[in-house]
């Protein structure tokens, strides 16, 4: 009689098992994976953080005199539209992440994360390049990525922030020297958008904490801090109205969105704007109105009234998320772009869509 060892027997009925249920867990995530169109991690930028953009997202939009546009899109470059003809008179800025456009001038700031460079968008030149270390940082460090860019009215100041180590150091535009370091508190978490007021004086922040901050661009002493309820959902966009009295901010993910909008002299909440539907990610004020514009990850547009808290008016073109918005300087257009390889310009008396920029198929060489 041959003899049979228990616990071999045991362990070929053990292993048999855990081989049964890991073909049912890999069954299992396969159909979750046919069920979701194949893609079953959520979609970066929506479901994530609507303000964080990647690769081939439009990532920047601005005027330049009604006649030319400037574009930014993520891991690409930047292409400087002549918006009579339509056609890309400049191509610069290749492989770059993060863009700080000037208004109604040809400045723009570019950044890999590690380093700075400004283009003269009217010639696509490079102009000057820079490490874009932080001053207070130890010489050995180079743990340090930059995850926003704005450059100051007056065109002499540019403000990069970090999501790590959560800070904004300001550099001087002519010299390409750090100036101003802003100390982030320590218990907020990594940067992701910024925006400066219109008189370049303050700056707010946004990060992946909730905590929005409010900052004196000379002093870089912080002004207010908030970590409102309403904003429950993930950082998107911040934006100015023309006149620096109101501030609003974004925020969703996969379960809604809200915007809020602050009163700047009494720091107060004067609009709550939510959705069970749509995430809100892009922010724009009208340059002379009260009109916010407000773009959706569904692709809608909404032309917002924080005075009467309502949706005026709705412009509807994309067919997916939209994260960046520009006005130009008479209010009578607005641009749009996001996550799909084009650029939408609006006419803003008759709500309909006047042109539409077809990005390059190829990318910044």
């Amino acid at each position: 009689m041959r003899y049979v060892n228990p616990l071999q027997t045991i362990s070929r009925v053990v292993c048999k098992q855990i081989s049964l249920l890991l073909v049912t867990i890999v069954g299992a995530l396969l159909t979750a994976c046919s069920s979701s169109g194949g893609n079953p991690v959520p979609t970066i930028g929506i479901n994530v953080a609507p303000g964080v953009n990647f690769r081939g997202d439009v990532v920047a939009l601005q005027f330049e005199d009604n006649a030319q546009l400037s574009v930014g899109v993520g891991y690409d470059g930047a292409y400087r539209w002549n918006l009579a003809t339509p056609a890309i008179e400049q191509t610069f800025a290749p492989k770059q992440l993060f863009f700080g456009l000037a208004s109604a001038a040809p400045l723009v700031a570019t950044t890999d994360r590690k380093t700075i460079t400004t283009w003269d968008s009217s010639t696509g030149k490079q102009v000057a390049t820079w490490n874009a270390k932080p001053r207070h940082l130890d010489v050995q460090t180079t743990v340090f990525e930059v995850s926003a860019l704005a450059i100051t009215p007056d065109q002499q100041t540019l403000i990069a922030a970090y999501n790590k180590g959560s800070m904004l150091q300001a550099w001087n535009l002519a010299t390409g020297e750090a100036t101003t370091t802003f100390g982030a508190p320590a218990d907020t978490g990594s940067i992701v958008a910024i925006a400066l007021s219109p008189d370049g004086q303050l700056l707010a922040s946004n990060d992946f904490s909730g905590v929005v901050q409010v900052w004196e661009v000379a002093s870089g002493q912080q002004v207010q801090r908030f970590k409102e309820s309403s904003l429950k959902y993930q950082p998107g966009k911040l934006a100015w109205s023309h006149d620096g009295k109101w501030l609003a901010a974004s925020s969703g993910d996969k379960n809604g969105g809200s915007v809020l909008v602050w009163d700047t002299n009494s720091w107060s909440i004067v609009a709550t704007h939510t959705s069970a539907e749509h995430q809100f990610v892009g922010l724009a004020f009208h340059p002379s109105a009260n009109t916010l514009a407000i773009g959706t990850s569904s692709g809608l547009i909404e032309l917002y009234d924080p005075a009467s808290e309502q949706v005026t008016n709705t412009l509807n073109g994309h067919a997916e998320r939209v994260t960046t918005l520009a006005w130009n300087a008479d209010g009578s257009q607005l641009a749009s772009g996001g996550k799909e390889p084009l650029v939408i310009i609006w006419d803003t008396a008759s709500l309909s869509e006047k042109q539409r920029l077809l990005l390059p198929a190829t990318t910044v060489q």
